[in-house]
């Protein structure tokens, strides 16, 4: 009989010491097993992560004492580009005299300084380097040193040439220095700089240094798990602070292990990542942290890091492992004593209860074969409590066999708070159902993708064709945009420029319910809704629309649209036009930037298509001039043919008339020079305007060989047809009336697109007899005149704008001290609602008697040395309490001819720069000894 047979024969209470003592163990030993590895994982997951969140804490103190110096190099740099601005003479002396006082504020900084290029502040200077260092030493007697540096060569890997020439603040290498002439001591700093920028061009550089004890600090906070190790290491891994002081100066590889490829330095810094692993070292496990720190515009980055031995981790919860197996221990005994106890009471129960719990083990769950047990005690409650459970389970699988057939709203019912398998299962559906929406989301997206790439590439193809006919294309554009779109109605509107006096908006294109509206609508630019679109050069969306707008109008009646889309078209920053769409109902977001994306393209396409019509034009118009120009040659010709065959004609008679001829010629060669010397426009014309003798400077104005090119042609062939209009009408009315023009201002537009001003005046041209037989006249180029009156009235528009606009105090007097002109700024300031209310007023008016004679008498003084005051700075102090800084400028008013008329002044508001200043030199910080400048 084997083992088997001697369990069958034992007695229930050993059974029951058997079983449910194994099964209490076995329980207690995965449950303990579980714990185990639950809080070994725990414990390093919760240790790991408070390390990463020190030093990334840590790391930012550290990051706010650089971006701190770099504030203040760079406010500093400003205070330097303040002095230049001033353009004042002792620019030296007021730096020295500014570091000084910033130093005496500042002083946790070990030095300050400002480096300049000598060809930034020394006149004159030529050489192809050099600069001044100007320098303090905060905490010392010594005063402000001002040190010449490269004067004959550089090195440009210096820090000074690297931050100057690249534009960009950075940090320096940490190095030793002794600032003391009565000391051996040296300290352990680094040097933070940003440019000094002038006119846009980098001058030189300002900077302090900084004592890496600030850093020490930092990392002596660093105390995460007992025997925790902490480093600061620089770019080139020089160990810059360490919890080991005596670490300190030495170099990345020494303190840890650097063959690692995930502890190598450059791959570290490189890493937008923090670096976090384990090590080995002297037999010993360590969990490393690595903060990358980027210092700096440059992007130079150094390190803060931490090493924490394994033990030190885990020693928490080998305590906790501990307890926990006094606990199983104590509760086996205990467990030991109570089945004693309960196999005194119980029998059968008992075995009904181990087989429905092996059944249970075995993950047969049958509602149907519960327990009945009437014993009236515990094992009662026992097979209740294992009913219970049954159900619950039964529940269960059933919630679970419906999520697994898709029902996600199944009901479901928790056996109770701690029901973990319903809860887990719970979990999963609300996971499904959000993966579900998710989904649903991503297609819906997917499909708004697809449909708007289709749009982009059906519009792209659409945009090829009718490229010569703008209607045409507007057409096609809207017709297929309203279809695409699924909305009512479209129409699109084009800039028309062909008058430069009337540009408007012309409706080009109409479509709604699949059909063409032959339409014919205009819009001033900035009329209505689709002129305001074009001026603001933005998408109008609207969904409340007044009734009388528009009407969308179907065979079932007419109704007005909820919502209105206008976009404009428009290529390199210009508008030529506006799309305007009308629907029943509203346009969705991505339909709008579907709409405007493709505007784009739209309006690149008209664009052309415009350029490509103008063309066209102006070649059928060069067509017609080759051919008019071809007819007046065989006109020519056969004028020719007749004057050689009077010159024949006239052979015969010459001695006759040859002292005619001679006098003729005269007059001829005299009337030949005067047309050829002439500065004015002169030119004959018939009774129909045609020229028929001009002067040489015509010929050079239309830019033309000789005037036979001229010659036959009328005004409508050289100018713009207003022009040339205007001039045939006056000239006929002269033909007609015999009444001169004189002095006529006229604009002429050439067919080359210039335009110049003449000052005309037009005569009847007679013959021998009297009678009229064409008209002449003299016209005088005026265009200087009319630029320079445009340029005249333009600096007088500028100036007006400058008064109105400047939010500075500016006045003009005369020489008794009245005010000539004013801004805006200067009249509301005293009360008065236009200029017109000052003008002829004096600053006795204004501030009274005691102030005004002080004024006067400085005023006085200007206007009989010329010389000027600029940039004096005065505080006034109100009656609350309130402080403001002025910066004043006055300067002799001068005439045409330099004399002095009186004085002009600027006052400017400079209270915040004083504030910043004063800031800057509270919040800046210290240092001491004797500086050599190291850039």
């Amino acid at each position: 009989m084997g083992w088997l047979g001697k369990i069958q024969k034992m007695s229930i209470k050993s059974k029951m010491h058997l079983y449910i003592g194994a099964s209490v163990a076995l329980i207690m030993l995965v449950s303990f097993t579980y714990f185990i590895v639950s809080l070994r994982n725990n414990t390093r997951e919760g240790a790991t992560k408070m390390a990463e969140e020190q030093v990334k804490g840590y790391s930012a103190q550290i990051q706010r004492i650089n971006n701190q110096a770099i504030g203040f190099c760079e406010s500093l740099a400003s205070s330097v580009v303040y002095m230049f601005d001033q353009g004042v003479s002792n620019r030296e002396s007021l730096l020295q005299q500014s570091l000084l006082n910033i130093s005496k504020n500042n002083q946790n900084y070990k030095c300050i300084f400002v480096s300049l290029e000598h060809s930034a502040i020394t006149p004159g200077y030529n050489k192809a380097s050099g600069r001044r260092s100007f320098l303090t030493v905060p905490l010392s007697n010594m005063p402000i040193m001002a040190l010449d540096k490269d004067m004959d060569s550089f090195d440009a890997s210096t820090q000074y040439y690297v931050v100057k020439n690249s534009g960009k603040s950075d940090i320096k290498e940490p190095y030793y220095y002794n600032y003391y002439n009565n000391s051996s001591q040296e300290l352990l700093i680094t040097t933070l700089a940003c440019p000094v920028f002038y006119n846009g061009q980098a001058v030189g550089i300002s900077g302090v240094d900084i004592g890496i004890e600030e850093f020490q600090k930092v990392v002596d906070q660093i105390k995460i798990f007992p025997g925790t190790s902490a480093f600061l290491v620089s770019a080139k891994g020089f160990v810059a602070a360490h919890t080991d002081k005596a670490m300190v100066g030495k170099t990345f590889d020494k303190i840890v292990d650097s063959k690692s490829g995930e502890l190598e330095l450059e791959k570290i810094l490189s890493s937008a990542d923090i670096t976090k692993t384990y090590i080995k070292a002297d037999g010993k496990s360590y969990y490393t942290v690595i903060v990358p720190i980027t210092i700096g515009d440059r992007g130079t980055r150094w390190a803060l890091g931490v090493t924490i031995p394994t033990n030190e981790i885990f020693a928490q919860s080998r305590k906790s492992v501990l307890i926990a197996l006094l606990v199983c221990i104590l509760g086996l005994i205990v467990t030991t004593f109570v089945i004693n106890y309960l196999a005194k009471a119980i029998t059968k129960p008992l075995g009904d209860v181990t087989t429905s719990i092996k059944q249970l083990a075995n993950g047969d769950i049958n509602e149907k074969e519960k327990l009945s047990i009437q014993t009236g005690d515990e094992m009662e409650e026992i097979a209740g409590s294992l009913n219970v459970l049954v159900d619950g389970l039964s529940r269960t699988a059933k919630f679970a066999q419906e999520i697994g057939n898709g029902n996600l709203n199944a009901n479901h019912q928790l056996l109770g708070e701690k029901d973990v398998l319903g809860i887990s299962l719970e979990e999963m559906r609300s996971s499904l159902i959000k993966a579900n929406e998710q989904e649903e989301e991503r297609k819906k997206e997917e499909e708004k993708n697809r449909w708007a790439n289709q749009g982009y590439a059906n519009f792209a193809e659409l945009l090829r064709f009718n490229n010569d006919n703008i209607k045409e294309l507007s057409f096609s554009i809207v017709s297929n945009l309203v279809k695409y779109l699924g909305i009512n109605q479209g129409g699109m509107f084009i800039l028309n420029e062909d008058n430069d006096s009337d540009r408007y908006l012309e409706m080009t294109a109409c479509f709604a319910y699949n059909r063409r509206k032959m339409m014919e609508r205009r819009f001033d630019i900035g009329e209505g809704l689709v002129g305001r679109c074009f001026v603001e050069g933005e998408t109008i969306y609207l969904l409340e629309i007044p009734e009388t707008y528009i009407s969308i109008t179907s065979g079932l009646g007419d109704t007005n649209p909820r919502c209105l889309l206008l976009v404009p078209l428009r290529v390199n920053n210009e508008i030529n036009g506006v799309i305007e769409l009308a629907s029943l109902a509203p346009i969705d977001d991505y339909k709008v930037k579907f709409v405007e994306k493709i505007a784009e393209s739209i309006a690149s396409t008209l664009s052309s298509v415009r350029v490509n019509i103008h063309t066209a034009e102006l070649l059928e118009q060069t067509r017609q001039q080759a051919e008019e120009m071809a007819a007046q040659e065989e006109e020519m010709r056969q004028n020719l043919e007749e004057l050689q065959s009077t010159q024949e004609e006239m052979a015969r008679v010459q001695e006759e008339q040859k002292s005619a001829q001679e006098e003729l010629f005269k007059e001829k060669s005299m009337f030949a020079n005067f047309l050829e010397a002439v500065p004015e426009y002169v030119y004959f014309k018939d009774l129909q305007s045609r020229f028929i003798r001009i002067s040489k400077s015509l010929v050079r104005l239309h830019g033309v060989k000789d005037d036979s090119e001229l010659i036959g042609k009328s005004d409508s062939d050289l100018f713009g047809k207003e022009h040339s209009q205007k001039a045939f009408n006056d000239e006929q009315n002269i033909v007609r009336t015999g009444e001169a023009i004189y002095n006529m201002v006229e604009r002429e537009d050439h067919s080359d697109g210039s335009i110049t001003w003449v000052e005309t005046s037009k005569m009847p041209l007679k013959d021998l007899n009297g009678q009229i037989i064409g008209t002449f006249g003299v016209s005088k180029d005026i265009s200087n005149i009319k630029h320079l009156e445009a340029e005249l009235s333009l600096e007088r528009n500028l100036f007006n704008n400058f008064l109105v606009t400047s939010t500075d105090l500016i006045y003009f007097k005369d020489m008794e001290g009245r005010f000539l002109r004013v801004n805006k700024r200067k009249y509301e300031k005293h009360g008065f609602k236009s200029e017109a209310d000052i003008i002829g007023k004096t600053d006795k008016d204004l501030f009274g008697e005691a102030y005004s004679l002080e004024t006067v008498l400085e005023e006085q003084e200007i206007v009989r040395t010329g010389v000027p005051i600029l940039n004096r700075i005065e505080h006034q102090q109100s009656g609350d309490g309130a402080e403001r800084w002025l910066s004043i400028s006055k300067l002799p008013l001068r005439n045409e001819a330099g004399n002095i008329i009186g004085i002009w002044g600027i006052t400017k508001d400079i209270t915040e720069i004083k504030e910043m200043e004063k800031k800057v030199a509270n919040d800046a910080a210290p240092s001491v000894g004797k500086k050599v400048d190291r850039n």
